[in-house]
């Protein structure tokens, strides 16, 4: 596509850089895999780079010390940031969520030989350990993961500051550790729920869907000096996410979605558990009436379940912290992208199977 290739190039040219947009190996990091696969980047005339991270402490710290311009990462990381839970107080946004739901809950083989049904089943086995004590795995104290864990246990009355050790640890690892007997569950995006399945280590008791139907899951993160100083390039972001999403719902995109994935961010996962994956019934939801929008209900959610989880320091007001919803943001983008959706399927189309290479304007680092 030699129009959108020869706006990327005028881009670097004219800023000498790439944005750089840090993502961890997720089914939902999709969007921004075919957005940067596909040239919805390109024909915002963006160039771009991917960034592989290990886990969501290194997103938000290369964030905060300017080294990635935006990323995907948990709607409640933009609340921990910016109430200076996690490290150092910083000033992150979003105007877009990437998708809902996506998650599950997994537990040890072992559980399951013991007669572990369901979290009633799991406090009778938390109680009736005496030598050692439960381990749980998240992906981040300030995820969705947390307090859908939490929340979970809960329900069942195990209470999860004093009757299991839950931990963090990158999606990655999850599996390994399961196997491993590091962990006796975790909670985690896909796919590593449907890989434990797959490899015979764990089962699947819940997911999102049945806990939370719908919940915001993934937004795309920025920091706030990065969409005042650079404002046409964040709507270019925010139009080529809003498409690739849309390409991403599509059923007859399946296909090249998997072998995008394959190739580019789960290098040693067969496209037949990926694709089982994503039509599953932890599945991410890239588009639906109104999931995208950054809403007052959706941000007071989170932070309402996070409060609750006792999972942010309190001397932080809630009205400061929802501030970082930005609605106004995500209304202007779409002032401006009503002909986008045609554009990048048209885009789409032409492109007959998954690119081989990339052109200088873009690269992707695994």
């Amino acid at each position: 596509m030699s129009i959108p290739a020869a706006r990327a190039s005028s881009f670097v040219q004219r800023t000498g850089r790439l944005l750089r947009i840090g993502y961890v190996p997720l089914l939902d990091s999709a969007p921004l895999v075919v957005a940067h696969g596909l040239g919805f980047f390109e024909r915002e005339g963006l160039a771009t780079t991917l960034l592989r991270q290990p886990g969501w402490a290194c997103v938000r710290d290369k964030m905060l010390y300017g080294e990635i311009d935006a990323a995907h990462a948990p709607a409640g990381f933009l609340f921990a940031i910016n109430a200076g839970a996690t490290s150092n107080v910083g000033r992150c946004l979003t105007a877009f969520i990437m998708s809902a739901q996506g998650n599950g809950i997994t537990l040890s083989r072992e559980q399951a030989d013991r007669g572990v049904r369901d979290v009633k089943d799991l406090a009778a086995e938390v109680k009736a350990r005496r030598s050692s004590v439960m381990t749980l795995g998240i992906v981040s104290k300030h995820s969705s993961h947390a307090h859908l864990l939490r929340a979970w246990l809960q329900q069942g009355g195990i209470d999860p500051d004093k009757d299991v050790r839950i931990v963090v640890l990158p999606p990655q690892q999850m599996v390994v550790s399961l196997a491993a007997g590091h962990l006796d569950g975790f909670c985690a995006g896909e796919p590593w729920n449907t890989r434990a399945v797959s490899e015979g280590c764990g089962w699947v008791v819940t997911t999102s869907s049945e806990l939370a139907p719908m919940h915001p899951e993934k937004v795309l993160l920025v920091h706030e000096d990065f969409a005042q100083q650079h404002h046409q390039e964040h709507m270019g972001l925010l139009r080529a996410q809003q498409a690739a999403c849309h390409w991403c719902a599509q059923p007859e995109n399946r296909d090249m979605l998997v072998r995008l994935l394959a190739r580019w961010v789960f290098l040693d996962m067969p496209e037949k558990l990926l694709r089982e994956a994503l039509s599953g019934p932890m599945a991410p939801i890239f588009e639906a009436p109104g999931l995208h929008e950054p809403s007052a209900d959706k941000a007071g959610w989170v932070l309402g379940e996070m409060r609750r989880q006792r999972l942010l320091p309190t001397a932080i007001k809630d009205g400061e912290l929802l501030e970082c919803f930005r609605l106004d943001l995500h209304a202007q983008m779409n002032s401006g992208a009503s002909a986008l959706h045609h554009e990048a399927e048209a885009l789409a189309a032409s492109h007959a199977k998954v690119p081989r290479k990339r052109s200088p304007s873009g690269v992707l680092n695994r």
